[in-house]
């Protein structure tokens, strides 16, 4: 599909044919793998344990967007001459919270031993893929599974901590791993860039840049022993959001056909370039962050603002974007990428009809915050208003939240703040189940991740945000370990595979994951004991529903 661009959709598609066309040309002797892309020729790495996986790290799959491409859509990467290295990861998209020992943390935090991560460089020339195979010469193409790395939207990498697509691989998928543009350089929404914009549209460029790199895919998967016609995006926290999003974009449309959402979903109201928008709070006109930003760089007198803008270094827009809360650093309703409001798309069936497998932690929050603290009884009825996103209209809720979160002290009162902003995860997972079950699609499948990491620290924080992680990918990050835990990733990689490979996780040797009934809100649990289950936290649930329901309610009025 060619939608990056219109300009440039002549040379995109010209080449995108091209590739098509052309018949993969692998490279296996006793020297690296090699493959032909689109581009040029790509030399990896063969694995030093594993000599069927090939690894190319730091393919670019766009042109720089820097200078006058800043804030732009993703130009197609020049072509090359000779074999391009393929041999070491790329540089990181730029950020603030350059959070290399994140997962460190973690691993001290529960009682393990850490691993320090090796530093890596940061550059706004980050548009990046990694490939995992152990198909390049394989007959029969595999699924392909593309990963895209969480952070907020505004840090974060593709290869953070213990992620890499080998142990994937192994299973029967070629793992592509993206990286996109990240805070203001990646989601600014801007007047002036919006008058550019021949689609009247800015803002969304993190997801452009992901659209890109699925073009790339649907070019390229074949090079390497993947099947465009089986692409799986699965993503975590606002990776999860952002594949969520992705089905309700039209410039998507066609370019993936399953989706996995691990802790995240985009359900909840996002900002709009031109107003503003009563969702978990009251979020002001996107393009507003544009001026500000243009504020607080010390422009404003030039005749070409966005020329002066444009001329700032990446590390000076971060520095003067990140810690300011008026600048909108995420997912924009655009009229373009994004033509309305998510959840409403999803309620009337507007998105991309494919499988889906999502679900969340148990403890989400005990990760992402040190603690939710209830200074009053008093305030406690408010702070759970707050938890559901502070707007007004949920106070008629408070009744039901006093029944479903019941506290007497206020260190009860603070576990079930925990409980209940945990709870916003699970919630919106379930109500894209049962959005997706209302317009047809009957292939969506729900978990719960519920495995503790038997420790003291472990069982402080109970199944907390990325628990989940190094059990997707197969890559010890030196947490204590239980007896279940080869069982528990075993399983997982192989619910995970052949859902890509299928669009239904079921297969041998595995408990039977039932698709996802509204009657039931059936689920599977991924813990100690992998089981069937239905029912979780109706109670609560319903009422971050509830809460939902009232903001559409007031967006359909306005849409």
């Amino acid at each position: 599909m060619c939608r990056i661009r219109q300009p440039d959709v002549v040379a995109w598609c010209c080449a995108t044919l091209a590739a098509s066309c052309a018949a993969p040309d692998v490279h296996r002797g006793a020297g690296p793998p090699r493959v032909t892309i689109d581009a040029g020729v790509v030399e990896g790495i063969s694995a030093a344990a594993d000599s069927s996986l090939a690894v190319f790290k730091g393919i670019p799959f766009a042109a720089p967007p820097v200078g006058s491409l800043r804030w732009k859509p993703p130009e197609p990467v020049a072509h090359w001459q000779g074999i391009r290295k393929a041999d070491s990861l790329p540089p990181i998209c730029p950020q603030k919270r350059y959070d290399i020992d994140y997962f460190d943390r973690l691993t001290k935090r529960v009682g393990g031993t850490a691993s320090p991560q090796p530093a890596m460089p940061m550059n706004e020339d980050c548009l990046y893929v990694s490939v995992w195979t152990t198909n390049l010469r394989g007959a029969r193409k595999q699924p392909v599974m593309v990963w895209i790395h969480g952070g907020g939207n505004v840090d974060g990498w593709a290869t953070h901590g213990p992620i890499d697509g080998a142990a994937l691989a192994r299973r029967g998928a070629v793992v592509v791993m993206i990286q996109y543009r990240l805070g203001a350089l990646g989601f600014l929404a801007d007047s002036l860039l919006t008058a550019e914009s021949p689609h009247h549209s800015s803002s969304n460029y993190g997801l452009l840049d992901q659209i890109a790199a699925l073009q790339w895919v649907q070019r390229n998967a074949a090079a390497f022993g993947g099947d465009s016609a089986r692409v799986t995006i699965f993503g975590q926290s606002a990776g999860a959001v952002d594949v969520t999003c992705l089905m309700v974009s039209p410039l998507a449309r066609g370019l993936f056909h399953r989706v996995i959402a691990q802790s995240g979903s985009c359900v909840w109201p996002v900002p709009e370039l031109e107003r503003s928008v009563s969702g978990l709070s009251v979020m002001a006109a996107a393009e507003r962050s544009g001026r500000k930003l243009a504020k607080n760089l010390g422009v404003g007198g030039e005749r070409d603002v966005l020329a002066a803008m444009r001329a700032k270094s990446a590390g000076q827009i971060v520095a003067a974007s990140a810690d300011d809360p008026d600048i909108s650093r995420d997912v924009a309703a655009d009229g373009w990428v994004i033509p309305t409001q998510p959840d409403l798309a999803f309620a009337r069936g507007a998105q991309a009809n494919v499988p889906v497998l999502i679900g969340t932690n148990e403890d989400e929050m005990r990760s992402l915050a040190r603690a939710l603290p209830v200074p009053r009884m008093q305030d406690y009825p408010h702070q759970l208003v707050d938890a559901l996103g502070g707007n007004p209209l949920f106070r008629p809720l408070i009744p039901g939240l006093l029944a479903a979160y019941p506290a007497t002290d206020t260190a009860a009162a603070q576990r079930r703040m925990f409980e209940a902003s945990s709870d916003g995860f699970g919630a919106s997972a379930r109500w894209l189940a049962r959005a997706m079950g209302k317009t047809g699609q009957r292939d969506v499948y729900v978990y719960r991740f519920t495995h503790v990491i038997p420790s003291p620290g472990g069982r402080s924080i109970g199944a907390f945000h990325v628990a989940e992680m190094p059990f997707v990918f197969g890559n010890d990050p030196g947490w204590p370990k239980g007896a279940q835990d080869s069982v528990l990733g075993e399983a997982i990689r192989g619910y995970w595979v052949e859902f890509a490979r299928t669009g239904n996780p079921n297969g041998a040797g595995r408990p039977a994951w039932p698709a996802y009934d509204a009657n039931l809100d059936s689920y599977l649990e991924l813990g100690d004991t992998l089981r069937a289950r239905d029912h979780l936290r109706t109670v609560q649930f319903d009422l971050q529903d509830s809460a939902l329901s009232m903001v559409d309610a007031r967006l359909r009025d306005r849409h």
